[in-house]
């Protein structure tokens, strides 16, 4: 029997990277998954590769996870179109507002601003608004975090700051929601092959080839993550199998965090 069989899922940012992957990785495994995001060409596409894989149903629901109202729709469609909510896999984010490096000096407090708008308010409202539904039978609720929420990362001023608050929110979502069976844990990925990399290696003062291997030597494993290695931590998170698992911060990271190689 498939993972998640007869589960119902929302990811957020689910038109590209990290959230695609979730999206089809759930899909294949029996979810049904309502592919949330501001871009609708992306969410779109996401939902013609489920569909073109003869995987399970999904729909797109076009959402700003930084609008309150948009948060609390994508739930209520989901529960409307398929009598339930089980995951609540809030991965929408952002590296920056400009695409420029984000040293703290140099950070404008609009940019910072707009990233913690998207990177922790936008994940306490689709938690806020998941769980009043999940807390009727239990489920799960995923937040997209980052190895850079567990350690400090030069220009990266608003981005590390604003996935330590989505951890800290997470830890405090797993104790509010243990008894109502809902299980709470962040996904922390190092360096991974997806667009918001490719918007930061372009920012870098090297050949995007050179860039690349810089920040893979900062890995021991000696490469970047790829989107289907937090897929499937992401799955696993998600299953039953992970049933006594919650308030973790999931470090998908080729050793990084382990210590100086």
């Amino acid at each position: 029997m498939a993972r998640l069989d007869g589960k119902v899922a929302v990811i957020t940012g689910a038109g590209s990277g990290l959230g695609r992957a979730m999206a089809m990785r759930f899909a294949a495994e029996g979810a049904a998954v309502l592919v949330a995001d501001v871009d609708e060409a992306g969410g779109q596409e996401t939902v013609a590769r489920i569909v073109q894989a003869g995987h399970g149903a999904a729909a797109f629901r076009r959402v700003d996870v930084t609008d309150e109202d948009d948060c609390a729709g994508v739930v209520a469609e989901a529960v409307e179109r398929w009598g339930k909510l089980d995951i609540m896999a809030a991965n929408a984010g952002i590296g920056g507002a400009t695409g420029k490096p984000m040293h703290i000096s140099l950070l404008d407090k609009a940019d910072w601003e707009r990233v913690l708008a998207v990177n922790l308010t936008g994940v306490f409202l689709c938690a806020k608004h998941a769980f009043r539904a999940l807390r009727r039978a239990g489920g799960v609720i995923l937040i997209t975090a980052s190895v850079a929420g567990l350690e400090g990362t030069p220009a990266l001023g608003a981005y590390g700051p604003s996935k330590a608050g989505a951890i800290q929110l997470m830890k405090t979502l797993a104790l509010e929601g243990a008894r109502f069976n809902i299980r709470c844990n962040a996904l922390c990925p190092v360096w991974t092959d997806t667009p918001m990399v490719d918007a930061f290696v372009d920012t870098m003062r090297a050949t995007p080839e050179e860039a690349r291997a810089r920040l893979a030597a900062s890995i021991p494993l000696g490469r970047l993550g790829n989107p289907d290695d937090v897929a499937s931590a992401a799955l696993y998170l998600a299953s039953d199998e992970a049933s006594f698992i919650s308030g973790v911060a999931f470090s998908i990271d080729g050793g990084h965090l382990a210590g100086r190689g």
